[in-house]
């Protein structure tokens, strides 16, 4: 069988995926509800405090695979852009410490859709690779992914 070579329709291309951990506090209060709703809708999720997560960050991203190194990404440089996403919100009070957060209910969703969108704008230093997916764990049976 011969080799074909290398172009753009036929390219190898792999998905590479890796985790970070941070640590945020956070409470769920909507500012149209009253108080009663609040405690209706969220329950315990709704204190004037807020309560902490060891949230695991997760991110999938896929390009060509380098013919030389035969990597995706290098994991050192996919690291750094990780730990400086999740700097942003580690050992913050999203509520309280985050802009977007003031305004937004910093529920497990919205918080995927912020950190999607900071892995997205630090990716384009790779114009090659694609974010596929991000998967946010609350806790180990709770998670939010966004998808491409």
């Amino acid at each position: 069988m011969r080799e074909q070579p290398a172009n753009d329709t036929n390219e190898i291309r792999a998905t590479l995926a890796r985790r970070v951990l941070f640590s945020s506090a956070h409470f769920y209060n909507q500012k149209q509800f009253t108080a009663e709703k609040n405690r209706e809708t969220f329950g315990l999720c709704y204190t004037p405090y807020g309560h902490g997560h060891n949230y695991i960050l997760e991110v999938f991203v896929s390009g060509p695979i380098d013919p030389h190194t035969k990597l995706v990404i290098d994991l050192a440089d996919l690291d750094a852009m990780l730990k400086e996403v999740a700097a942003l919100l580690d050992h913050r009070h999203l509520n309280f410490d985050i802009d977007e957060f003031k305004a937004k209910i910093p529920t497990t969703e919205n918080i995927a859709l912020y950190l999607h969108e900071a892995v997205l704008s630090r990716l384009k230093v790779w114009p090659t690779l694609k974010l596929d997916r991000l998967r946010l764990y609350e806790t180990d049976d709770l998670w939010a992914e966004v998808t491409a």
